[in-house]
């Protein structure tokens, strides 16, 4: 729909403003934040085409700068603003995580699944635990490419002995989507167990997740 052919009241910018925020859709707020069309498109048909090319709010999370820097339409002040627009979104997400310290281990587990389920590249994340099993603090310690990451145990094991972690959990996502671990996690799972318990830290677990979901590694010795 053209926003010529809307009424004034409900074109994207004053229904923010009598509703609120959450009564527009994600094509009406992509058109609050890019202000004006381009050539031969008004702001709601530009919106409208930047989702069919990305998808969802998922989807437009997931793309970088370069991508939207070409974009047909946007031009590099649009472009500038969306990309500004995701990573307050992503910093805000950031901060909501660490407010959840304190919370059960696997509860947070569960939460960071779904938050890597959207990532096109793989993340390793550390969670620190205390005895009672509570959370101390969530560290995103490592990101790769889409075939894996790189993870420096002697930082992640410092880390854990600075923060007098009792526990911890290892989390990485696979971007492909698969929930089973390759013969290097297990390799990874079965080291890092056993630097841990050298330095009376419990490994708790080392979990692959993928669209959601979790599943743990078997330690060396379980089935």
């Amino acid at each position: 729909m053209k926003l010529a052919s809307l009424p004034q009241e409900e074109r994207p910018r004053e229904r923010l403003r009598l509703k609120g925020a959450s009564s527009l859709s994600l094509a009406e707020l992509l058109a609050v934040l890019l202000r004006t069309g381009s050539r031969g498109r008004d702001v709601l048909e530009l919106a409208a085409s930047i989702l069919e090319e990305f998808g969802d709010a998922g989807g437009l999370a997931s793309v970088d700068e370069e991508e939207l820097m070409v974009f047909p339409g946007l031009g590099e002040a649009k472009a500038c603003v969306l990309i500004a627009a995701l990573e307050l979104g992503r910093r805000i997400r950031s901060e909501r995580s660490a407010q959840s310290d304190g919370q059960p281990w696997e509860k947070r587990l569960a939460a960071l699944a779904e938050e890597l389920a959207g990532e096109d590249r793989e993340y390793i994340v550390a969670l620190h635990v205390r005895r009672n099993g509570t959370l101390i603090t969530m560290d995103r310690i490592s990101y790769g490419g889409v075939d894996g990451a790189f993870l420096d145990v002697k930082y992640l094991l410092r880390r854990a002995v600075r923060l007098d972690s009792a526990g911890l959990v290892l989390v990485h996502n696979h971007p492909d989507g698969s929930l089973f671990p390759s013969g290097e996690d297990k390799m990874l799972t079965g080291y890092l167990a056993g630097r841990a318990k050298v330095l009376d830290i419990r490994f708790i677990g080392h979990y692959v997740a993928a669209n959601g979901k979790y599943i743990p590694i078997p330690l060396p010795g379980e089935a």
